[in-house]
């Protein structure tokens, strides 16, 4: 879209909305949601423990964000949650295969290897997500961020923490429809890339018990890297719906039929590595031909200066087009017979990626001597889940959830090879090919049976008691020629587990709780498969948590919750990445035992007056690696912070509105985060940390007295501080002389215009 097409549809954009203002009487008045759980004033009520409950009254650390907050941060994609929860970072590299990539409390997985599940699990409406979860966030209720292992209730993708989401229902008796917009375009008002997020409901009566909601999106967005070959932004569109069908028949039965797809395409090399620094000339080690290569003078020659926040690259072979398709549908069954209630959960899922995953010119730098283009990925995804757990009413001397789960994950890749290309003269060309991974074939199945009860040993004191046995067996096979020295290689791991939690919680006052938990959690284990390597496995993950936690209502619902913990954790499951010889990133994946996360946090969410929403959290978790570990580059990070994790963290969002007139109110919204450094891989490397930093945004509006119509003028990251994805040292080869670095739309300034509809 260009500067003069943006300018024009902000400006029309913007009459419109006034237009809007002005006529309120269009406006209909809102119906609660059917089935929903209906709180008192100003209670939150979430489902953290499978069942309806009051925030305040459950033993786990949450931290909460309603669909309100979620709107005015403008959290539109699963990588924007790190932003509304101090324990949460995401890392949203290209290729990560981990179901969004997420840690909490600086215990979280990334990586590239086949097969690997989460430590943070992604859980939408109750159905795991495993490694085909969504991408983008729209027509959202409620996001909840449990801390600390979840595995007695969410399974064994849950040993972090969950992202427990839930999308609005459908509503009975009502006609309705909803539009949002957010829209910035590269140049305008100081925006430094272009974003048009536009979100739409439907909801659709079809009986007096039933009822239709569909919602979709499209997230087009330009940059924020910059090909100077070509003269464009790298393209990121996305869009999706999702259809959800709730049906009543009677008082005891009700259905949820869900169904939701999203479509990815990038063109131009998408988020992709820049050079943040290239010092001199390199001596480049490939053989037969090792060249001299001045990488800063060779980028410099198409226009690069490498630098923090760089974000300019040139190549003319980025043109490809890179697809992936993610999609499911999940049944739920709840059948409420006395004395308790069934619930049965069937889903199904895949991810479908067509193109080459990522840049297929590694470096994006044509004058450079080294050149190393990626073939074409293919890493279909099938996730299949079924759920039965029978819950009893709340409230009584024994309140209990039990159930049994199946789970099987597919993921089958077809044959790729990563070919290097040498200058060895102008215009010739030599290929090196490094043989890729080869075909493969992961199979990760597994069941379990769980429960956890409380017992409401006196009206303060309740007792917590929970345990899950798993069986997971997982399978890598490889074709013939797939691995050296290997025919028909076959690799296998069975785990059998049970993982347990016990606690205690005691109302101190009528708005006051304590608790205190023990937890012993479970991730399965993974198959490195390395490029031209023979596969090998990586252990299960097994951490075993403390909690003590304090939870209280302040003023007119503002929630308190502050915890101490303290994790260690058995075969962490860590990647190391590093430059091979000829100049090709390769991941290895490995076990580490006795890393350690300790700490305290605390966060306030909610309601402080009527006219002020205020939520704000600031943790403190020392996550390190064990005595004597070394890094990557062989130095000694024993005992220093784990990779990818702030040590401290401060987040803030807030709302404040005042009437202008009897019909609209006026409001002022601010969005802040602060970090202490960040290392970005296991080495002692100070250009891949990234230092202490705020990120500052905010948004000022108007909107009618009903709510039914919002206009407001946004700005994310103000003051266009570069915190990066990733950094990756020895980029392309020579340690700490290069450095790249991924750079998403979170790092540069944007500014631009949002709308909101319901009609």
């Amino acid at each position: 879209m260009s500067m003069q097409r943006n300018r024009r549809f902000l400006t029309g954009s913007a009459g419109l909305a006034l237009a809007i203002l002005a006529n309120p009487a269009f406006a209909a008045d809102a119906a609660p949601q059917a089935g929903a759980t209906t709180p008192e004033p100003g209670e939150i009520i979430v489902t953290a423990q499978r069942r309806a409950e009051k925030v305040t009254e459950v033993p786990i650390s949450i931290t909460v964000a309603d669909s309100a907050q979620l709107e005015r941060q403008q959290i539109d994609t699963v990588g924007d949650l790190a932003r509304i929860a101090p324990s949460l970072e995401i890392n949203t590299a290209a290729g990560q295969s981990t179901g969004g990539g997420g840690s909490i409390r600086g215990i979280g997985t990334q990586t590239f290897s086949a097969g690997a599940v989460p430590s943070v699990g992604i859980v939408v409406d109750q159905v795991s997500q495993g490694n085909a979860n969504i991408s983008d966030l729209f027509d959202v209720a409620r996001v909840e961020v449990l801390k600390g292992p979840q595995g007695t209730l969410f399974g064994l993708t849950t040993s972090a923490g969950v992202i427990n989401i839930t999308t609005n229902k459908p509503e009975f008796g009502v006609f309705s429809l909803r539009m949002r917009t957010e829209m910035s375009g590269g140049g305008v008002a100081g925006s430094l890339f272009g974003d048009q997020v536009v979100q739409g409901v439907m909801n659709i009566p079809l009986a007096p018990t039933a009822a239709l909601r569909i919602s979709g999106f499209s997230n087009t967005r330009q940059g924020p890297d910059y090909d100077l070959t070509t003269r464009q932004y790298d393209a990121n569109d996305t869009f999706g719906f999702r259809g959800h069908l709730l049906w009543e028949p009677n008082d005891a039965l009700t259905v949820n039929l869900i169904g939701d797809y999203s479509r990815t395409r990038t063109t131009n090399g998408g988020d992709f590595f820049t050079f943040v620094k290239a010092d001199g000339a390199n001596l480049n080690p490939v053989v037969p031909f090792p060249l001299p290569d001045n990488v800063a003078a060779n980028l410099a020659s198409c226009g690069i200066t490498p630098g923090f926040g760089n974000r300019n690259f040139c190549s003319a072979a980025n043109s490809f087009v890179d697809r992936n398709e993610t999609g499911g549908v999940s049944l739920q069954l709840d059948y409420k017979t006395e004395p308790f209630t069934i619930t049965s959960i069937t889903a199904y899922r895949t991810s479908l990626e067509s193109g080459y995953g990522a840049a297929s010119n590694v470096f994006r730098a044509d004058p450079l001597e080294l050149q190393v283009f990626n073939g074409p990925v293919n890493h279909p995804i099938y996730l299949l889940t079924q759920e039965l757990r029978v819950s009893s009413p709340a409230n009584q001397l024994i309140e209990y959830t039990a159930g049994l789960f199946f789970s099987s994950q597919i993921q089958h890749a077809a044959a790729e090879t990563t070919d290097v290309f040498i200058h060895p003269a102008p215009g010739v060309l030599i290929p090196v090919n490094l043989g890729g991974t080869g075909e493969y074939r992961v199979t990760d199945t597994s069941g379990a049976i769980f429960g956890q009860a409380t017992i409401h040993a006196t009206p303060k004191l309740r007792l917590i008691v929970g345990g899950r046995y798993t069986k997971d067996n997982l399978r890598l096979g490889t074709t013939a020629d797939a691995i050296p020295a290997s025919t028909n290689s076959y690799t296998a791991l069975d785990v059998n587990k049970f993982s347990w939690k016990l606690g205690a919680q005691y109302d101190v006052a009528a708005r006051t709780m304590v608790y205190g938990t023990v937890t012993r959690g479970f991730k399965g284990g993974q198959i490195s498969n390395p490029s031209g390597e023979v596969p090998h496995v990586i252990q299960p993950e097994v951490p075993t948590a403390y909690e003590l936690g304090l939870k209280s209502t302040l003023f007119r619902s503002w929630v308190l919750d502050t915890n101490l913990f303290y994790e260690k954790v058995q075969n962490f499951q860590a990647q190391n990445c590093t430059s091979n010889a000829v100049g090709s990133l390769s991941c290895a994946q490995t076990n580490i035992d006795g890393v350690k996360t300790r700490g305290a946090e605390i966060n306030l969410f909610g309601k402080v007056t009527q006219n002020l929403s205020l939520n704000t959290g600031f943790i403190w978790a020392k996550a390190t690696y064990p005595a004597g570990f070394r890094g990557t580059d062989g130095s000694d990070l024993g005992n220093t912070q784990l990779a990818n994790s702030p040590e401290y963290k401060f987040t803030m969002s807030g709302e404040y509105s005042v009437p202008v007139s009897q019909t609209v109110n006026g409001f002022l919204a601010a969005d802040t985060i602060w970090k202490s450094r960040v290392s970005y891989e296991q080495t002692s490397v100070a250009q891949s940390t990234f230092g202490p930093h705020w990120t500052v945004g905010g948004r000022v509006g108007v909107r009618t007295a009903d709510s039914r119509f919002t206009v407001a003028v946004f700005a994310r990251n103000l003051f266009n501080v570069h915190e990066p994805i990733l950094f990756q040292s020895g980029f392309p080869y020579n340690g700490a002389s290069n450095i790249g670095a991924f750079y998403g739309p979170n790092g540069f300034r944007q500014v631009g215009l949002s709308l909101d509809g319901k009609f």
